[in-house]
């Protein structure tokens, strides 16, 4: 294994092909363990398909006949309608309507008939054959976890732990140590959530909705009519009709809600240190005279604002020797100059271009990357989706060849994504520095409010909404007790449409005003209360614990004192939850 300085290379020369073989391996013992046996899976799902296959054809033919059906039909009523309403010669068409009767009756419903019995006798056969495949596969897709993923991750990275759920104690630990801000949960409610520590530093990957109030434009219209006098084309005096639509609009407050994931890591180094960057259009550009000029452009916008810094003499914004990096990065908003130049080093600057100019091996620049204090935020944009734990649903099917190639690369790409997450942290060498801070809370089994959130949100929202709101719903949390076990107080936050209509005065191409009405929907907040029970299981946690059997009998005991049916709990890595009211 690498020293792990390199972050790019490290991946392109070791962790990729590392992990690759690691998740092979571990599913191929799976299937070893499940005792599948590969060929006769083989020859079932093949005859499974060939089944499928026919029940397509039979019910494509059958629908072939049945349309013929309405057609002979039609054709007889309407050959009989044409010969009564015309009569005379057209008498002759009651013989082929008589025809297609006969037809109808000897050839095309028997044959529909016979089609109908074979699909039912191939549905049936083809329903046999897929359940004769899952039963093959049933040890296989019985043995998924949903810590997979964190767990074949850290086989291959090990220098990555990953907690088996984000504790109130890892919690504390980032807001009482790093200062990480109570602000950063207002107006978001937690969908996911992965926590853990690189080398001691502690972090979480958290995937949120964020709601806020924007703006929508509404429009409305009506149109006029006039009369004017004009002269035509005679020059005599003529009357014409006019006519023009008026539009208005009408802008008002509407609610925004957007899924965004971010990663929050902290580190003491450079605790007095705040920026910001966004993706730059700049990076990853091939070389070219208009590139190029667009880059040189750019520097010396960036040197302008360090020369008007020194002549306000408000701060110590100098601009970096290595200019590509200050263009791409444009951290310009950076309040510590010593501090920021001890965090970028030329080594960090240099990895940085690195990964903001990298097409091949990452994503390259599609991170915001901001820093508070002691608390780093990076906002990758191909985490916007992923999936952060290994859900045993997604991977169980009827088929092992398919199955491999799902889990294969579902966990490469899972991988790959959390790599290149953190990897605008890990080019800065000082945050790939051991924890040297002294760890305030170890030990507490206590889920935090953010995996409350994420639980109520798996759950579904659905079940919290106000039955009067018409939007999407922000789940908000607060819990009574501490333990492995809480009721938990779910309060959902949305709005109710109400149809409201402006009038708009516009001014026609009459010389007169009009009323122009403009529907729009005015939003007033509503909100519902409901009780969930979340508790820690042992039935996916990430690794063997002795309290495990403790946090069964806990969780049983709960479900019985509020009389909950364990069959209506759902299970999320190693928590599970269940609606009370």
């Amino acid at each position: 294994m690498p020293e792990f300085d390199e972050p790019i290379d490290d991946y392109a020369k070791f962790f990729k092909e590392a992990h690759e073989r690691t998740v092979s391996e571990f599913f191929e013992d799976l299937v070893k363990s499940a005792g599948i046996d590969e060929q006769q899976n083989i020859k079932t799902v093949e005859e499974f398909r060939e089944l499928e296959t026919g029940v397509a054809q039979s019910s494509s033919s059958r629908g072939m006949w049945k349309a013929g059906r309405v057609f002979s039909i039609l054709g007889a009523i309407g050959l009989v309608v044409l010969a009564f309403a015309s009569q005379g010669i057209y008498y002759l068409c009651i013989a082929p309507a008589i025809g297609l009767v006969v037809l109808l009756y000897k050839k095309i419903n028997p044959e529909i008939a016979l089609l109908k019995e074979k699909l039912k006798e191939l549905e049936g056969q083809r329903d046999e054959k897929s359940a004769e495949a899952w039963a093959q596969m049933e040890p296989l897709n019985n043995l998924y976890t949903w810590d997979a993923g964190a767990k074949l991750f850290m086989k291959t990275f090990p220098f990555i732990t990953f907690d088996k759920y984000f504790t109130a104690d890892r919690l504390a630990d980032l807001q009482e140590t790093y200062e990480l801000s109570t602000e950063f949960n207002t107006g978001r409610s937690l969908l996911a959530s992965q926590s853990g520590e690189f080398k001691a530093n502690p972090f979480v990957i958290a995937r949120y909705l964020q709601h806020w109030i924007g703006s929508k434009t509404y429009f409305g219209s009506i149109i006029i009519y006039w009369t004017e006098t004009v002269r035509n084309a005679q020059g005599n005096w003529v009357t014409v009709q006019r006519s023009q639509t008026l539009t208005a609009s009408v802008v008002k407050p509407f609610p925004e809600y957007q899924v965004r994931s971010t990663i929050v890591y902290g580190h003491e180094t450079a605790p007095n240190l705040s920026f910001s960057r966004t993706p730059s259009n700049l990076s990853g550009l091939e070389e070219g005279l208009i590139n190029n000029w667009r880059k040189d452009h750019a520097i010396k916008k960036v040197e302008k604002m360090a020369r008007k810094d020194v002549r306000k003499g408000t701060g110590e914004f100098t601009v970096m020797s290595n200019k590509e990096f200050e263009t791409l990065f444009n951290a310009t908003d950076r309040d510590h100059e010593v501090e920021f130049r001890l965090l970028f080093t030329p080594l960090a600057q240099q990895e940085m271009v690195r990964l903001l100019n990298d097409q091949t091996h990452g994503y390259g620049d599609d991170f915001a990357f901001h820093k508070q204090g002691m608390v780093n935020y990076v906002e990758p944009q191909h985490l916007a989706n992923l999936a952060f734990e290994s859900n045993p649903q997604h991977f169980k099917t009827l088929e092992l060849a398919e199955a491999r190639i799902n889990f294969n690369q579902f966990h490469q790409e899972f991988f790959k994504s959390v790599y290149f997450g953190f990897a605008p942290i890990w080019t800065i060498p000082n945050y790939r520095e051991e924890r040297s801070v002294q760890l305030r809370h170890r030990g507490n089994e206590d889920h935090s409010f953010w995996e409350h959130e994420a639980m109520a949100n798996f759950i579904g929202e659905e079940h919290f909404k106000h039955p009067a709101s018409a939007t999407r719903n922000i789940l908000k949390t607060s819990s009574r007790g501490s333990g492995s076990t809480k009721q938990i107080s779910v309060t959902a936050y949305g709005y109710e449409g109400i149809p409201q209509v402006d009038v708009i005065p516009m001014l026609g191409g009459d010389g007169h005003m009009h009323p122009v009405p403009v529907p729009w929907t005015e939003y007033i907040p509503v909100e519902k209360e409901s009780e969930i029970l979340v508790g820690a299981v042992s039935s996916h946690s990430i690794e063997d614990n002795s309290d495990d059997d403790k946090f069964n009998q806990k969780w049983e005991t709960a479900l019985r004192s509020h009389g909950a049916s364990p069959e209506s709990a759902v299970f999320r890595g190693a928590l599970a939850a269940v609606f009370l009211s």
